[in-house]
């Protein structure tokens, strides 16, 4: 891994760990290689900077465009060529101009190749196309696949409460249809402001780019209905090509449903006490506000979904919300509840990361006044309690300052695992972090990656790397690469050493398990305080503490730090 003073210090760990390995692992196929574009989220130091900084950006021959945003906070979106940080080394003109405008950069899956062309200064206001009045109410989803014929989301036999979709899926293009009068149709259209993906809204107008008439979801819905009123939802999904639909069951038509759908959780099970549980459910449809407002949902891409570690979504869930708050009609829509079921395992856990800094950011601008809606953010927390990903140790002045743990790498497993280790002090000393694999290779922060001795079979890319400051905190990257490749399995050893007094250190395992509906071949890893395990571990397996196996003494840790987007 390149020297940390070698790139401008604004650079995240994983775009320093792609930029090491020469983005091995975040290109697309062969034909698609050259000249793909790579996609940042970015915290400038002041809001209203991005035009400049991609000014003088251009003036060194680096080209820059920064995404549209109707927004007033110092976040944005950007892309650019590999160049551009490849480049930024430092006394380079790049590097100065990264480090005068830019706090923090980090990168985002790339995008498919195309022209770098200029976008919107503003987002398009969605609201203003939609027929119908709109509710104080605007509900927004980011998840895997949305259901908006289904019965629970319909307004009227054929008119769902779907404003719009946007598939951030790249390379689709729109479906060409005829309507019942037998007049060529498209269905679907790319997002004037956001440039790749399809958006499918419930009453477009005309195509932006033809002279074709764009057909809404509502008349999409009513072309694959039967005489009877019955709607071959199968067929309405499959002919519009979400695939992410094709299966029994999807993660993002369950979260719907339960965060909008007409029939609540509670009348799907039997009544409270004093009544019986074991009744049978009522069935009541709600009557509250989500049971009947709008939503609009973004539809995360499939490389997105199929990586579960959740490192690289950041840009795209900052580019969905701002696409749902495009919806959001000045002085009539009150309130924007916002649902993110995807996301990391790693970070600091304390609501300083990136993507979590930049939603709050917007959760303070859009507080209800100025004609702004009062947008809510809900995340999700708590999937990883029992996952084993979790260390913490903190550091008395009689304790020593070198622990241990083992991180057990399954076999077979066909992804890049990670994990990041955390010490709450931005200056720590002389502490290192070292990855020893089965077989005895060793690898520490002081030296990074290094090419594997003769008769071991490890990656060039696998190891520890050199140690990044974010806000109070230093962290590491540790990352191994596939073990169906080259990459041994088994217990793999981490130790940390030269340890302050009073500092705490926290380790989290990135998740690679599979997400709902997804055959990656990928398994999850985990850590195993090894040493707990030889001397504690049958003593607790007799002990219960809160109703769990007592876990006094290990350094695995279950206590998940949470982090609430809203304004009070």
């Amino acid at each position: 891994m390149p020297e940390l003073d070698t790139y401008p210090k604004c650079f995240g760990p994983y775009l320093l760990y792609a930029i090491s390995t020469g983005f091995e692992n975040f290109e697309f196929s062969d034909e698609k290689r050259s000249g793909f574009r790579l996609f940042f989220l970015a915290e400038f130091n002041k809001a209203g900077q991005e035009s400049e900084f991609a000014k003088e950006m251009k003036e060194a021959r680096f080209s820059i465009v920064i995404d549209p945003a109707d927004d007033h906070i110092p976040y944005a979106t950007l892309h650019t060529d590999k160049e551009a940080v490849v480049n930024a080394v430092s006394g380079t003109d790049a590097f100065k101009i990264w480090e005068k405008y830019v706090s923090r950069v980090e990168l985002s899956l790339p995008l498919v190749p195309s022209e770098l062309v200029e976008f919107r200064e503003s987002l398009v206001e969605r609201w203003q196309m939609d027929q119908g009045p709109m509710g104080s109410l605007l509900v927004g989803i980011l998840d895997d696949g949305c259901p908006f014929a289904a019965a629970h989301f319909l307004r009227t036999p054929t008119s769902t409460r779907v404003l719009g979709i946007w598939d951030q899926n790249q390379g689709r293009t729109p479906v060409e249809i005829n309507d019942r009068n037998g007049n060529g149709c498209l269905f679907g259209q790319e997002p004037t402001d956001f440039k790749y993906g399809l958006e499918f809204r419930r009453h477009p107008g005309l195509s932006a780019s033809t002279s074709l008439r764009q057909m809404g979801l509502d008349e999409w819905i009513e072309l694959h209905s039967a005489s009877t009123g019955s709607i071959d939802e199968d067929g309405c999904y499959a002919d519009a090509g979400f695939m992410r639909l094709s299966g029994r069951r999807s993660h993002g038509a369950h979260v719907m449903d339960v965060f909008a759908g007409r029939v609540p959780t509670s009348s799907r099970v039997g009544p409270p006490p004093p009544a019986d549980r074991r009744d049978p459910p009522s069935w009541e449809p709600d009557t509250d506000l989500p049971s009947d407002a709008d939503v609009v949902f973004v539809q995360f891409a499939d490389d997105c979904i199929r990586d579960a570690t959740g490192v690289w979504l950041k840009a795209y869930v900052l580019q969905g919300i701002r696409y749902i708050l495009s919806f959001a009609e000045p002085n009539k829509t009150q309130n924007v509840v916002i649902n993110v079921s995807y996301g990391p395992t790693t970070g600091p856990h304390n609501g300083t990361a990136e993507l979590e800094a930049a939603l709050t950011a917007l959760v303070a601008e859009f507080d209800g006044t100025g004609k702004k809606p009062k947008l809510e953010i809900v995340l999700a927390a708590g999937n990883a309690y029992l996952s084993a990903g979790h260390i913490v140790y903190t550091r008395s002045m009689n304790e020593s300052d070198h622990i241990e743990w083992t991180w057990r790498l399954p076999p077979d497993n066909a992804v890049l695992c990670f994990a990041e280790v955390w010490i709450d002090n931005a200056n720590p000393g002389p502490v290192i972090v070292t990855l020893t694999s089965p077989s005895g290779a060793s690898f520490t922060s002081v030296t990074g990656p290094i090419p594997p001795p003769p008769g071991v079979s490890l990656p060039p890319y696998t190891g520890v790397y050199a140690p990044v400051v974010s806000g109070s905190h230093t962290m590491w990257v540790l990352a191994v690469n596939s073990t169906r490749a080259r990459a041994e399995h088994g217990d793999w050893k981490i130790e940390v050493s030269g340890i302050p007094p009073n500092a705490q250190v926290h380790a989290y395992v990135a998740r690679s398990d599979p997400n709902m509906g997804v055959r990656t071949g990928a398994k999850l890893s985990y850590f195993v305080d090894h040493n707990w395990e030889l001397t504690r571990s049958s003593e607790a397996g007799c002990k219960y503490a809160n109703g769990e196996f007592d876990k006094t003494g290990s350094l695995e840790h279950r206590t998940v730090k949470r982090t609430h987007i809203r304004q009070p």
